[in-house]
């Protein structure tokens, strides 16, 4: 193997977090009336993603955003009947207990463990949703840990989550290489611990950058093992 470790984002990287959102977000907002349109679910993932961005750079904590997304969400699309802490709160318990792997990701995740790779995952989403989803497709077969940044108290790209893992492992940054999905968080982190990276890019976006890019896990297996 070329890597002594292997860590990897868990959201859009193994799991199929787009689809989980999706169907979790419908569902909490069915039952209070509300049929969410496409154009309404792309109106929150976009809410979401920009709070979320606000996190990693330190601006709010993750309590905060958490109920921040849905306040905003709810007056956009004028359920001013609904209370943004209550479907927060709903809205989290269902997306923990929603989850889909990313196509090819469990073949794949199987293939390595197979040939003795040790791998984790490392995550900024909230800790009780990463566990309940990797509970429900028992990710503990492949990984030896899945580690938050609410657990380590900072945020990726903050490199503090590296430095744990590292702990936790064993195993030098030198010696790991970090898989995810996005540049503005995944990279950043891994370059601001030194760590090797490869972006998991299935839609094609990226095309330039000085670390490897992936479309497909068969791909990934390639630029990891062969």
């Amino acid at each position: 193997m070329k890597y002594e470790m292997v860590y990897f984002d868990l959201d859009n990287t193994l799991l199929d977090f787009s689809r989980s959102e999706k169907e979790s977000l419908c569902c909490v907002l069915a039952k209070y009336g509300y049929d969410l349109t496409d154009e309404q679910v792309q109106l929150y993932v976009q809410i979401n993603k920009k709070w979320w961005q606000a996190f990693s750079v330190g601006s709010y904590s993750k309590e905060y955003i958490v109920v921040a997304r849905f306040e905003e969400f709810l007056e956009k699309i004028k359920a001013n009947d609904l209370l943004p802490d209550v479907i927060a709160q709903e809205y989290l318990e269902k997306l923990s207990n929603t989850a889909y792997f990313m196509e090819g990701a469990e073949q794949f995740l199987e293939k390595m463990k197979i040939m003795g790779q040790r791998m984790a995952v490392l995550t900024n989403g909230v800790e009780k949703v990463q566990k309940g989803r990797a509970k429900l497709l028992d990710l503990d077969r492949f990984v030896e840990f899945i580690l938050t940044s609410e657990k380590v108290g900072k945020p990726k790209p903050d490199p503090a989550i590296f430095v744990m893992a590292s702990q936790i492992s064993g195993v030098s940054l030198a010696n790991s290489i970090y898989v995810g999905d996005d540049l503005a968080v995944d990279y950043e982190a891994a370059k601001n611990a030194g760590v090797d990276f490869i972006l998991f890019d299935p839609s094609g976006t990226y095309r330039d950058g000085d670390f490897t890019t992936v479309t497909t896990f068969n791909e990934l297996y390639t630029a990891l093992c062969v």
